[in-house]
């Protein structure tokens, strides 16, 4: 019998789900006619290098799918397991195996234990080398391999891509058993989270991503009572959070009848409680059709908005001029009129992109809907996308760094560090520029995600009209000790990376965990919150003047002073109540952000105690911190509420404050 292990290792920092490549193609080959006895096994958990060469070195054939997150460690695996077994044959694909052809070549050249390569789809090519393994025949010449032949390479005929009846040819995993038998085996923990396609293809091509021309931008459907039996599936064993990765979820007609379908099923089950995917680029009313549906069955979901950039230049550079800014914007403010939450994935050191249009991209990601939430992300060179091609990168000055991939904690056994290519100028955007956009970005993203000036970010901008590169800038620039060590931080950061080192660092104080750049600015607040927010009311107050007025910095300290209470601080490490008092009703304006209302000058004073109460431990306490923020839940508890006519000491700053917000 015919041995085959197919291989999609998990990564170190990624969503522990089913292995949805490995398990089509473990499914489509056992429901291969005319193969004969074939013993199929997917692997799937990241073990100690030689502990997993072992297993897969007890095969005849392995395939192994390759991205960003499993790279070198598959690799690894690979190269340990033919030598302990020379008769191994040795297979790998996935959107990291590369497809140009000076690129193919020179990747079986670096890697001479392996035996071919699959590029594109690669159900139907699978089942070819299986057919010709054990069948005693050459690799070369199979539609869409590439494989070594004479000493030299055989590079087969493009396959075609798969296509309306060709889908019932491909196997289930979660249909046809081989989910289940790796959730017996305990290879993979089926409860957590799953990834499920309904489509495949991009219509977009854009220049970062190798989705739309991996896929030569057209979209195919699969079967729909395929798909709603998988969902079933999911829905049935309890699964909670369900990834959609189709490139475009809304943009065919059936999406609104299987988010119907998928309703029906968590209200009958209790699952998923959240779904992610990514809405069609040039989404409208119609397409929110299927976000509206879920919140009506009760589960939860966020629309991401498609824009990496909102300037012309950038997204002309980036082919992406025909994804409309505009569509996005008018998809944000409906989603807002039903309270709908939004997000918005940014790149930082995209072609064409300056340090001044990446500072408006993100400032424009800042809206008066405060569940709203950006990701700004260092823009990664993949191996298949217009951005990796050498003709492209000198066109546009692309300088990039080599950057080990570290898991976040190092109690967890790293094995072999995979490593990305992040870009950190370009010839709009020089390495001085990078940082200093670096910085910005990733400062903002700590004070709105986070929600550490949130709501005076919100109040400066859309009641004093202070533009937000304002506030950020100043506070940047600031000379105070905690805004100077959380400057240190974000520049340490980038620094890291600039030397190759790293893109997630420890904290000093905070455990070994490894920490994003805005978990350090919220380290570095937490550390000693009463100097930050002493330090952030006067810069505050100082922008706020600059642009509003001199009456304007009465509100501007009254406002931070109420995000300093929503923060805990400074109770937030011992959890005892804190009261604060305030000149303006900050209760009442928090609570209609969304609606940009005026603050009302009233005497307020609220007690507040943290809540729950924080873990004493510095890393626990920042875990908790950061979820927290992410998952939008407050941070204290209310306990009292006092609304009274202002003090005459009181009366003159707020009838100023009034005046400024008129």
């Amino acid at each position: 019998m015919l041995r085959v292990v197919i291989a999609q290792y998990e990564g170190s920092t990624t969503l522990r789900a089913p292995p949805l490549a490995a398990g089509l193609l473990a499914a489509t080959l056992r429901r291969e006619p005319g193969l004969g006895a074939v013993d199929v096994r997917v692997d799937a958990r990241r073990r100690a290098p030689a502990e997993a060469a072992a297993r897969l070195a007890e095969a005849d054939l392995a395939g192994l799918s390759l991205y960003t997150w499993n790279t070198r460690y598959a690799l690894e695996v690979a190269r340990l397991a033919r030598a302990r077994n020379p008769e191994l044959r040795l297979v790998v694909g996935g959107p990291s195996v590369p497809r140009r052809p000076e690129a193919v070549a020179g990747f079986l050249a670096a890697h001479p234990w392996l035996d071919a390569l699959v590029r594109g789809e690669g159900e139907r090519a699978f089942c070819d080398l299986v057919r010709a393994v054990r069948g005693g025949e050459p690799l070369g010449g199979i539609a869409g391999v590439v494989a070594r032949a004479d000493g030299g390479l055989a590079i087969g005929p493009a396959r075609p891509r798969l296509a309306g009846d060709a889908f019932a040819e491909v196997g289930s995993p979660y249909l046809d058993g081989t989910f289940d038998e790796l959730v017996a085996a305990g290879e993979i923990d089926a409860r957590t989270a799953a990834v499920l396609e309904t489509n495949r293809g991009c219509p977009f091509a854009c220049t970062f991503c190798d989705w739309g021309q991996a896929t030569q931008s057209k979209v195919h459907e699969l079967p729909g009572d395929r798909v709603e039996r998988e969902l079933t599936w999911l829905a049935e064993r309890g699964v909670p959070y369900l990834y959609l990765v189709d490139a475009n979820f809304g943009i065919r007609r059936r999406d609104e009848a299987l988010t119907r379908h998928l309703g029906e099923l968590a209200r009958r089950h209790g699952a998923p409680r959240f779904v992610y995917f990514h809405l069609t680029k040039n989404a409208s009313a119609r397409n929110l059709r299927t976000v509206e549906l879920l919140r009506e069955h009760g589960v939860g979901t966020q629309v991401a908005l498609s824009m990496q950039d909102f300037e012309p230049e950038v997204l002309v550079a980036i082919r992406r001029d025909n994804i409309r800014p505009a569509d996005a914007l008018e998809l944000r403010a409906r989603c807002h009129a039903q309270g709908l939450p939004t997000s918005n994935e940014l790149l930082l050191g995209l072609p064409a992109q300056t340090a001044a249009s990446l500072r408006r991209s993100v400032a424009r990601a800042i809206t008066p809907f405060p569940g709203d939430a950006f990701f700004l992300y260092p823009t990664r060179v993949l191996e298949n996308a217009e951005l990796a091609e050498p003709a492209y990168r000198a066109r546009h000055g692309v300088e990039t760094r080599s950057v080990p991939w570290w898991p976040p904690d190092p109690a967890e056994p790293a094995h072999v560090l995979e490593r990305e290519e992040l870009v950190v100028a370009t010839s709009a955007l020089p390495v001085a520029a990078w940082r200093e956009a670096f910085a910005f970005g990733f400062l903002l993203s700590a004070l709105w995600n986070q929600r550490l000036l949130q709501t005076t970010v919100h109040a400066l901008h859309f009641v004093l009209e202070v533009p937000v590169p304002a506030l950020v800038d100043a506070l940047l620039a600031a000379a105070g000790p905690r805004l100077g060590a959380i400057r240190a931080a974000l520049d340490r950061h980038s620094a890291a990376i600039l030397a190759g080192e790293a893109s997630t660092l420890p904290i000093a104080g905070w455990g070994p965990r490894r920490r994003e750049p805005a978990d350090a600015v919220c380290a570095a607040v937490l550390a000693a919150p009463a100097a930050f927010f002493a330090e952030a009311a006067e810069v505050a107050a100082e922008v706020a003047v600059a642009h509003a007025g001199p009456t304007a910095a009465a509100l501007a300290r009254d406002v931070v002073a109420w995000d300093a209470l929503q923060l805990g601080a400074p109770a937030t490490a011992g959890g005892g109540a804190t009261t604060g008092g305030f000149a303006h009703d900050w209760l009442d304006y928090a609570a209609r952000m969304g609606e940009r209302p005026r603050p009302t000058p009233a005497a307020l004073a609220v007690r507040v105690r943290p809540w729950p109460p924080p873990p004493p431990e510095p890393g626990a306490r920042l875990d908790a911190f950061l979820a927290q923020g992410w998952s939008h839940q407050p941070r204290v508890l209310v306990e009292s509420v006092a609304r009274q006519p202002a003090p005459a000491a009181a009366a003159v700053v707020a009838g100023a404050a009034e005046e400024v917000v008129r």
